[in-house]
């Protein structure tokens, strides 16, 4: 057995990368909710009425933002959750998705069901030359 596994290090190695490659996806969604593109976020904005909380500084919010976003930085999204309506969905948006994936977390471990993160977040937005509001 250990003669198997020292002469195929490559293909397990291969084979455990796959796995975990298969796997973070889901583990990513069940901890933080689903991540989605710019196109699925505006049809939540417009379908489903989601609010939108920005979750960047103000600085870099009055640089750019989504129209109708509520600028709630992650830090003070704590204090803030009775300005949400746990009925609506949320889309949590930032510059990259890492904030917003911490505030999801948050959001969900206090019982919100329906968070979104935007994918790649305001990158992702300005790279589809969606609209911003200043």
């Amino acid at each position: 057995m250990l003669s198997f596994l020292l002469d195929n290090v490559l293909l397990l190695t291969v084979i455990v990368l796959t796995i975990v490659a298969l796997l973070l996806p889901a583990f990513m969604q069940r901890r933080y909710g689903p991540q989605i593109t710019p196109q699925e976020a505006t049809k939540l904005i417009n379908k489903e009425h989601a609010q939108v909380i920005d979750v960047r500084k103000p600085a870099e919010y009055k640089k750019g933002h989504i129209a109708r976003a509520v600028n709630m930085p992650v830090d003070t999204i704590q204090n803030r959750l009775g300005d949400l309506s746990r009925e609506r969905p949320v889309l949590l948006v930032d510059r990259t998705g890492g904030d917003a994936r911490t505030a999801a977390r948050l959001l969900r471990g206090v019982g919100f069901t329906k968070v979104y993160v935007l994918e790649n977040g305001m990158f992702a937005w300005a790279k589809e030359n969606m609209p911003l509001e200043a």
